[in-house]
C-alpha cells in the first residue's frame, strides 16, 4: 500500500524564517559550551590529575545524557508540543552550563551529565519543529543551515579561547557562554509559533500515536536505520571536534593561537560544507550527498599525521572539515526527520540522534584514546577511525531509499 495523502501545512515566509534562525542559533550557543569543554582538557587534567582518557570522559558523559535528555525531551515535544519542549530543554542546559565551575572531578561530571540532558532535549524538539516548519522543497538547505550552526559554535568557542582564556581562566569562559542561549529562548517564547504539522497532526489523531509505532507498520527498518547513521555519522567528527585541539597543543606543541586559528579553519569550512552540502542535497539527494562528502572525508584524514606542515594543516584541515564536519552533517536533521511520522518524530528523532551520540560520539572518542598507544600515537587513531567511519557511511546511505522532496508524513 502506498502512503496516504497528506497535505503539506503552508508556513509564511517569515515563521519559517525565524525558526531557521532561532534554531540555529541556539544550536550554535549549545555546541559552543559542548566546543569549549574540548579546548580545556589539558586544564582538566591538571586541575585533577587525571589521566586524557578520564578527562575525555567528561565529554563522553555528557553525550551519554543527551541520550537521556534526547528521550524525554522527545516525548514532551510529542505531547505538549515542539515550542514548550524547545525551551524548557534551553533554560536547563543554561543553568548547568552556568554551574560548570565544579570543586572536584566527581562534581563536573555530575553537572556535566545534567547539562547533557538539556542538550539532547534541545535537538529533539528544535530539529524536528525547524524540518516541520520548512517546505520539503528547502529542507535540504535549512539542514545545512541548522547543522552549520555547531561549526558556528565552535569558533564561537574558539574566540572565546583566544581572548579570555589567560586572563579568566577556563571556568569562567563557561559564564559567559550561558548568556546568549538564555536570550535566545526568550526569543523563542516570545515570537516563535508552534509547529502548524505538529497541531494538525493533534488535530486529527483520535488518540496519541505509541512510542511503539516507531517500529510498527513498516517503520522497524527505518528506526534502525536511522540509529545506525546517527552512530557511524558521529564516529566521523566526534574523533575530530574531540581531540584535534588536544592533538595541536600535546603532539604538535602549538600557540593558543595556532590552535584556535585551525579550529576557525576546521569550522569555517564546516560551515561552508553545511551549505552547500545541504543545498545539494535538495538536488541530488540525500544519499549521493552522503557518499561525495563520506569520499572527501576519508581522503582527507591522514591531516592529523602532517600537522607540523602549516600548508599540509591549513588545507587539509579546511577538507576534512568541509566534509565531514561540512558535507556529511548536512544532511542529517532533514534526513533524520524523514525516518518518522509527525506523531512521534520528536521522540523517534531525539532517541536515534542521541543513540548515534553516546555510541559514536562518547565510546568511539574513548576507543580512539585507548588504542592511540597501540597504533603509534593519537594521531594514527584519530586518522584510522574516521576513514572507517567514512567507508562505512558509504555504505548505509545507500541501504535505504532516497527521501528527499517527500512530505513529511
Amino acid at each position: 500500500m502506498g502512503k496516504p495523502h497528506i497535505v503539506e501545512p503552508t508556513e509564511t515566509p517569515r515563521p519559517f524564517l525565524k525558526a531557521l534562525i532561532s534554531i540555529a542559533l541556539v544550536w550554535a550557543f549549545d555546541a559552543m559550551d559542548f566546543s569549549i569543554l574540548t579546548f580545556v582538557l589539558i586544564d582538566i587534567i591538571k586541575d585533577y590529575h587525571v589521566p586524557l582518557t578520564l578527562a575525555a570522559a567528561v565529554s563522553s558523559a555528557t553525550t551519554f545524557a543527551r541520550l537521556g535528555g534526547g528521550f524525554l525531551g522527545g516525548l514532551l515535544g510529542d505531547a505538549a508540543g515542539r515550542k514548550i519542549g524547545l525551551i524548557i530543554s534551553i533554560l536547563w542546559f543554561s543553568v548547568f552550563e552556568c554551574l560548570t565551575f565544579s570543586i572536584g572531578f566527581a562534581l563536573l561530571f555530575v553537572v556535566r551529565i545534567l547539562y547533557g540532558i538539556g542538550m539532547g532535549g534541545m535537538y529533539a524538539n528544535g530539529t524536528p519543529m525547524l524540518m516541520e516548519m520548512m517546505p520539503a522543497k528547502w529542507r535540504g538547505l535549512a539542514s545545512g543551515l541548522m547543522q552549520s550552526g555547531f561549526s558556528f559554535g565552535y569558533i564561537f568557542a574558539a574566540i572565546l579561547y583566544r581572548l579570555w582564556y589567560s586572563d579568566l581562566g577556563w571556568h569562567n569562559l563557561f559564564f559567559i557562554a550561558c548568556v546568549p542561549a538564555v536570550l535566545v529562548a526568550i526569543y523563542i517564547w516570545r515570537t516563535l509559533p508552534e509547529s502548524r504539522r505538529w497541531k494538525q497532526a493533534q488535530a486529527t489523531q483520535n488518540k496519541r500515536i505509541p512510542i511503539s509505532s516507531i517500529f510498527g507498520k513498516g517503520r522497524t527498518w527505518n528506526t534502525l536505520h536511522a540509529t545506525l547513521i546517527a552512530i557511524i555519522a558521529f564516529s566521523v567528527t566526534y574523533p575530530i571536534n574531540t581531540f584535534y585541539a588536544t592533538l595541536l597543543k600535546e603532539d604538535g606543541h602549538f600557540s593558543t593561537a595556532v590552535v584556535a586559528n585551525t579550529i576557525i579553519i576546521l569550522n569555517v569550512a564546516g560551515i561552508l560544507g553545511n551549505l552547500i552540502g545541504g543545498w545539494v542535497s535538495d538536488a541530488i539527494g540525500r544519499r549521493l550527498t552522503l557518499v561525495i562528502a563520506s569520499i572527501g572525508t576519508a581522503a582527507s584524514s591522514f591531516v592529523f599525521l602532517h600537522i607540523a606542515n602549516q600548508a599540509d594543516r591549513d588545507i587539509f584541515t579546511f577538507l576534512i572539515g568541509f566534509f565531514s564536519i561540512g558535507g556529511v552533517w548536512s544532511v542529517i536533521p532533514t534526513y533524520l526527520a524523514e525516518h518518522f511520522p509527525t506523531g512521534v518524530r520528536s521522540t523517534g528523532q531525539g532517541t536515534t540522534y542521541h543513540i548515534g551520540a553516546a555510541l559514536g560520539g562518547a565510546v568511539v572518542p574513548l576507543i580512539v584514546s585507548g588504542m592511540a598507544n597501540s597504533v603509534g600515537g593519537l594521531a594514527a587513531a584519530m586518522t584510522y577511525s574516521v576513514a572507517i567511519a567514512s567507508l562505512l557511511v558509504i555504505i548505509f546511505a545507500s541501504l535505504w531509499r532516497e527521501s528527499k522532496g517527500e512530505v513529511l508524513e
